[in-house]
């Protein structure tokens, strides 16, 4: 299975490093800089984006500006391939406004973890059966893969494909808070990371609404509640519920 990826930044070469067990990849990239990152990171490398033309897959992964110029140079030469584009804000009927009704387009919007191949990645499309096999056959292999409706894909990008910047300035506050009680700042952040796992592991084993688990960690009159208070008086899930809201709505700006 080959894989042709037009684009090699962070979201390409994400996808390059968690198809490379499953695939061959041939990048291709205006940037010399990415072409040379690609060689180094042991990718095969295309001098033009044609050369990609015949791979079982091409994975649009460039700047939502940079994507029309891309899918115009395309136009007419699409035949077996599936394209399959991460361009936030770029809809299946603006791609086949361009590529043409026969076009074999794929929609997605994955967030950076395929690179560890845990990623979290959206998908709509319009193409049978066997196709959308044959696309989460091959990229189930980065991560979970979630069929969605189109007009849910902005919603999607704000919770999931942003999502982890959000998870991420968490995790630096609480390791900065752990520093602040006297933890070097290495410890704490392999406590916090190590705490976020566990975490996570123990609600998707026992299945239940994470405040169940809330409940089960807060003793009355304890350490715990005292933190919890605190959340609820600063209005910490409805600052979440907000960021992605804001999110959202950028992403349909776009």
């Amino acid at each position: 299975m080959q894989v042709g990826i037009i684009g090699f930044g962070n979201m390409g070469s994400a996808f390059a490093q968690g198809l490379k067990e499953s695939s061959h990849i041939v990048v291709y990239d205006k940037e010399e800089s990415k072409k040379e990152q690609a060689i180094q990171l042991g990718f095969g490398v295309s001098k033009d984006l044609d050369f990609l033309l015949g791979s079982d897959f091409l994975l649009l992964a460039v700047k939502p500006k940079d994507a029309e110029e891309v899918l115009n140079h395309l136009k007419g030469k699409i035949d077996r391939e599936i394209l399959v584009s991460i361009v936030a804000g770029l809809s299946l009927e603006r791609m086949k406004s361009i590529l043409g009704e026969k076009a074999k387009i794929i929609r997605t919007m994955p967030n950076i973890n395929v690179k560890v191949q845990k990623g979290c990645i959206a998908f709509t499309t319009d193409l049978d059966e066997e196709t959308k096999e044959k696309f989460i056959n091959l990229f189930s292999s980065c991560g979970k893969l979630y069929p969605i409706e189109e007009r849910l894909m902005d919603s999607f990008t704000a919770l999931a494909g942003s999502g982890p910047a959000f998870v991420f300035k968490f995790i630096s506050g609480l390791a900065m808070a752990g520093v602040m009680e006297g933890f070097d700042y290495k410890t704490s952040l392999d406590i916090v990371l190590q705490t976020i796992v566990g975490s996570c592991q123990l609600l998707e084993k026992e299945k239940v609404h994470p405040d169940e688990l809330v409940s089960k960690v807060t003793s009355p009159g304890g350490t715990t509640v005292e933190g919890i208070k605190l959340l609820l008086e600063k209005g910490f899930e409805g600052i979440l519920m907000e960021c992605i809201r804001k999110t959202s709505e950028k992403a349909k700006k776009l």
